[in-house]
């Protein structure tokens, strides 16, 4: 039995208009070597797990299903990160490349572009490339737009200043500690962010400039959010890494980043600010205090 060499990760949930571009990207893959795709359906309400039943089936050695009952996404705690690293662990692949359920690779070299890459240049710890990006709405490709374009060789300096990766286009080395850190960050939006930084502290990051992938824009948890509650959610992810990373420089950029977002996005953040300050003069917030503190009072006098 051969080897597995890759594991793609892909989550999927209620993307039927979409699923088939992203498993035949998959499928249509030709590499010289072995390599799974775990298809993870989170209870999906449409036809999506359907479709999948059907690649896994007519693809039984790519396609590798994971079909949930319950909604582990809603849970918010970590559990829909625990299953896939699980199952990707279990394939013991070198390599894990990504690809959410509503993207699709273009190019039927791309894994084997990029493991050649990799394995040539042990030095990096994630490889990512050019991809187009469509619009939902209109039907529309656009090149590079809603991310700065970094070329070569970049490292988690550049990295901490804001994210330039797209998600299908990331190919990385699996990292066991990586991986528990990334854990215990969880849940937190964007994620896809955390773990490059993560990565990026173990070795530098290169982007190839073939463009191999499609990003939907539009049709995502993340491109339909709100303004004010994606800006809620960066700077909680950004204040979190910067506890997790050890590099004092990569802490000060972190720290730069947050205030540039809270500058560019100052209404929302005062928003934010005065709902905070409200909740802390709030009569539950005071009672609420003076329970924990009673408690707390209480166990030391018992110790």
């Amino acid at each position: 039995m051969s080897t597995i060499l890759v594991a793609i990760r892909c989550i999927t949930y209620n993307q039927e208009p979409y699923i088939r571009d992203c498993l035949e990207g998959f499928v249509m893959q030709k590499t010289n070597f072995k390599f799974v795709a775990i298809v993870h359906d989170d209870a999906s309400t449409d036809n999506t797990a359907t479709i999948i039943k059907e690649y896994a089936e007519k693809y039984p050695d790519i396609i590798k299903p994971i079909f949930e009952t319950e909604n582990q996404w809603s849970k918010k705690d970590g559990s829909l990160g625990r299953i896939m690293n699980a199952a990707i662990e279990a394939t013991g692949a070198k390599y894990v490349a990504m690809c959410e359920g509503d993207d699709y690779w273009t190019d039927p070299y791309k894994l084997q572009k990029q493991v050649d890459f990799m394995e040539a240049n042990l030095e990096y710890s994630l490889c990512f490339h050019k991809v187009k990006t469509l619009m939902v709405n209109t039907g529309e490709f656009k090149e590079e737009f809603l991310i700065e374009d970094m070329s070569g060789k970049s490292t988690i300096l550049d990295l901490a200043n804001g994210n330039y990766i797209h998600t299908p286009s990331v190919l990385y080395r699996r990292n066991k500690s990586v991986q528990e850190k990334y854990a215990r960050m969880m849940p937190c939006l964007p994620g896809d962010y955390v773990l490059w930084m993560l990565l990026a502290e173990t070795g530098d990051i290169y982007k190839l400039e073939d463009p191999m992938a499609v990003y939907r824009y539009g049709s995502g948890i993340w491109s339909n959010s709100n303004s004010w509650k994606q800006t809620f959610e960066v700077l909680l992810t950004l204040n979190k890494l910067s506890v997790l990373c050890s590099n004092p420089k990569v802490i000060s950029t972190l720290k730069k980043q947050c205030l540039e977002i809270k500058g560019m996005h100052s209404e929302y953040v005062d928003y934010l600010e005065k709902q905070y300050n409200m909740v802390l003069k709030s009569k539950a917030y005071k009672i609420g205090k003076m329970i924990i503190n009673c408690i707390k009072f209480r166990r030391q006098k018992k110790c």
